[in-house]
């Protein structure tokens, strides 16, 4: 069986030889060594080679995910109108990716025959392990018990916490935040919940806007990771361990505005969840809560994308929708994290038990990537850009 990728090359230039595929050999998209996976030497990940640069310095290959930026330079050649350059931190440069790298006779295999006997670099499992991983839960846990959700958000607490720097990680910086902040608007002496808090990231910025804010989290660990943050700086956040859809501790009509961000999708009863709040909001107070897109995806099937670990974004075809209206809970993991537990359910569910609730929908915002992100990290937020990952919801507790 030969290369896909090779036999692709070949019609664009008769001249190149194609080679034998024994790379996911089985698949409809067999490669051979050159176009496989590379591992990243910085964060030991298998990436496509379109999505991977050589650092003659450092003899390392490194991502297109570590880089701290790069961009698409418009270069016609094979089949492509551009490749790939990855900014390398140890260079202060740009490196372009291997795919250009082997056009123009550079790629390191083409410069030392040694490393490509030994195909040094190369990821040696020869069938696809995907980095994110999601399906419908056993039966056994289509209905879990909190402890069971619980414990799974523990044994991830300390993985999660080091993703993130002051602002939360990469979507909070580009596409959460900016949108987000606008909608929370002036929070100076207001008392802000911040429903399903983690380690207390939102917490804290909500603190540097003037907000009195109290915290509550369902996992024992994320909890005691953000009372040590406010141990090591003391900003006056009380933080509660607590399941939203019992919040027994808070008093009613207490807050002047709750934010929830990338939770209530992760809430096993969120009416219940939704019903309080509603309690410990005042009259008039604000609810502000952003979850998962339920239109587009992966929950509805995710980008239909050919072969399945290109990092090249005309490979996204398009986004695959079915099983919108199956409510249900699902297995969830991304990289290094546990499986976790989430749960599915329609938009219109949350506006049902909105309007059950007493609140009224005031704004809806689906956010897109910022311009800044578009232009140095073009790869990964331009399927964002096509469709909205997640939904912001701003709604509005009536008078009792």
């Amino acid at each position: 069986m030969n290369c896909r990728y090779c036999t692709i090359i070949h019609e664009h230039d008769p001249r190149y030889i194609v080679r034998r595929a024994h790379w996911d050999a089985k698949s409809d998209f067999p490669r051979c060594a050159w176009h496989w996976q590379f591992v990243c030497g910085h964060c030991g990940r298998n990436i496509s080679f379109n999505g991977m640069a050589w650092c003659a310095k450092t003899k390392e290959f490194f991502c297109i995910h570590c880089a701290p930026r790069h961009k698409k330079v418009k270069r016609s050649f094979w089949q492509w109108r551009y490749y790939y350059a990855l900014w390398c931190t140890t260079c202060k440069r740009y490196h372009p990716v291997l795919d250009w790298l082997e056009y123009t006779g550079k790629h390191p295999w083409q410069l030392n025959a040694t490393a490509r006997r030994a195909l040094n670099g190369l990821n040696r499992n020869k069938k696809l392990k995907p980095f994110v991983y999601l399906r419908w839960a056993p039966q056994k846990f289509q209905q879990p018990s909190l402890q069971e959700v619980q414990k799974r958000w523990d044994r991830g607490a300390k993985i999660w916490d080091a993703r993130y720097d002051k602002y939360g990680d990469a979507y909070r910086h580009v596409i959460f935040n900016p949108a987000l902040f606008p909608i929370i608007g002036n929070v100076r002496r207001k008392l802000v919940l911040d429903a399903g808090c983690g380690t207390g990231y939102m917490s804290r910025l909500l603190v540097e806007k003037g907000a009195k804010v109290t915290g509550v989290d369902l996992s024992k660990k994320f909890i005691e990771i953000a009372k040590q943050y406010e141990k090591k700086k003391s900003s006056g956040i009380k933080y509660l361990r607590a399941d939203l859809a019992r919040l027994s501790q808070l008093s009613k009509s207490y807050f002047d505005m709750v934010v929830s961000v990338y939770v209530m999708c992760d809430v096993r009863d969120y009416d219940k969840a939704i019903k309080e709040i509603a309690r410990v909001l005042k009259p008039k107070g604000r609810f502000i809560f952003l979850i998962e897109h339920p239109c587009f995806n992966w929950n509805t099937g995710g980008w239909e994308r050919v072969p399945v670990d290109s990092e090249r974004t005309e490979d996204c075809l398009y986004l695959k929708v079915d099983n919108y209206f199956r409510r249900g809970t699902q297995e969830s993991q991304w990289g290094k994290l546990p499986k976790l537990l989430t749960f599915y359910r329609p938009l219109s569910d949350y506006f049902h038990s909105l309007k059950k609730h007493g609140f009224v929908v005031k704004d809806l915002v689906e956010p897109r990537p910022t311009r800044k992100a578009l232009h140095t990290r073009p790869r990964e937020w331009d399927s964002e850009d096509r469709v909205p990952p997640v939904v912001i919801i701003e709604a509005i507790k009536q008078q009792n």
